[in-house]
Parts: C-alpha cells; structure tokens; sequence
C-alpha cells in the first residue's frame, strides 16, 4: 500500500469544508475533542468536524492534550473523554498528545503510569491508543516501555517549513513504532481557511494498528454495568444514579 494523506484539526482551524478537503486527497483526519482536564469542555468545531469527516468518507480520530489538570485527575480527564464520544466509531483511535512542558517534567515513570490509566479507561471502552510527540520526547522523555506497547506519530518539520510533503526527505521518521508522521504545521489544505497540520499514515498501515472499527464501543454505563456485575453479580441490584 501507500502512505496515506492526512491532517490533524481543532477549533483553531476555524468551519472547514469537508468535501473540499476529501476532494483534495485527504484520507483521514484526527480531530481534538475536548479541551484539557477540568473544564471537560467540548471542543467548539468538534461535532461539525466528526460529523463532516463521516458524511465525507474520511476516516477519522481524536487527540486528547494531557497537561496540568489531567496530571492531577486522568481518571476524570479520561472518563469526560468518554462521556463526549458516547461511544461513537473512531477508525484511527485515541492519541495521547504529550508535548507539554509540565508533563514532561514529570518523568518518564510518571509519565509511564499516567498512560496506563489512560489506557486502561479506553481500551474498556473499546478503543485503541496511541501516543503522539515529537522526536525530542520520543528519544529524551518516554519511557522504553511505552516504546515497546503503543504505536506512535511522531511531529517532525525541517526548519524551512514549506507545508509540502517530501518523500525522500532524511526527516522522516524511522523508529519501528512509529506509524504516521505530522511533517508540517505550516500545510495549505482546500476548504480550510487556516495553515494545517499534516501528516501520513505510512503505508495505509495506522487504522488496521490503531482503529478498531470492529470493536463494540462501549459507554460509561456499559463499563460501570460490567464492573458492577464483575463484583456483585447479576442477581444484586445495582443504585441507579441521581
């Protein structure tokens, strides 16, 4: 197969239209959904874009920023993420955007277990994660572990960002993990009105590693349901919520 052409988009991309953006080649498009921790407040354009990429044809996930406040509850930062994607399809996933100073101050163990409990919650709900950093964070920041278990995509840009895509370009990320790349912040894309991230599934290979499109996505009632039946059993009832 051949790499894939992609973008990465929040409400700082402005209304896009979706069918310019499809009919230019865009294949897929990661989408931030809620701003960080705390506030779990949706991100403006997110519906319009979900909504957008699905009647358009182009396959898509989300990004979730962690910083100050998912440091200090990622159990409620993932939890908020749940409840807004109400189990919708998510071909590429979940990514975890780790390029935050104040995280990276944390440590790579810190760091480390911080992704797990994230982890933990999504995969509960029937998706798969990924982690996305730049080259600096992946050699410098995470840990070998985290290297060994997820499947990353790697922001790298030349320094004369032009926004094209250049194949051959020494750049291009080599790791082994390393699934798609986010070669330009600076990208000029049909239907968007702003400069854009872009970026490439290498070989087509992302969605069938980080999809899971064949998964039944669960809710956070379904989870708690399943978690309450693991302890109690069936035959006790369970307290509705108020």
């Amino acid at each position: 197969m051949s790499d894939l052409f992609g973008i990465d988009v929040s409400h700082h991309n402005g209304v896009i239209n979706w069918n310019k953006v499809r009919s230019s080649g865009v294949s897929f498009a990661i989408l931030k959904c809620m701003y960080e921790a705390q506030s779990h407040r949706i991100d403006e354009f997110f519906e319009a874009n979900y909504r957008g990429c699905r009647e358009n044809g182009i396959q898509t996930g989300v990004y979730i920023f962690i910083a100050t406040s998912s440091i200090n509850d990622p159990v409620a930062d993932a939890e908020a993420l749940l409840r807004h994607l109400k189990g919708r399809q998510l071909d590429y996933g979940i990514w975890l955007d780790y390029e935050s100073d104040v995280l990276r101050a944390q440590g790579k163990e810190k760091i480390r277990a911080l992704t797990q409990i994230y982890v933990d919650r999504f995969k509960a709900a029937g998706y798969k994660v990924g982690i996305y950093c730049n080259v600096d964070w992946y050699n410098n920041v995470i840990h070998p572990n985290l290297k060994k278990d997820f499947y990353f995509w790697i922001a790298r840009y030349p320094k004369a960002d032009d926004g094209l895509y250049h194949p051959t370009s020494k750049l291009r990320p080599t790791m082994q993990s390393c699934v798609a790349w986010q070669y330009s912040s600076k990208g000029h894309v049909p239907g968007i009105g702003s400069k854009v991230d872009m970026d490439i599934d290498f070989n087509g290979n992302t969605k069938s590693l980080i999809g899971s499109e064949t998964i039944k996505h669960k809710t956070l009632e379904e989870i708690a349901q399943e978690v309450w039946d693991n302890k109690w059993g069936t035959s006790k009832t369970k307290p509705t919520r108020k």
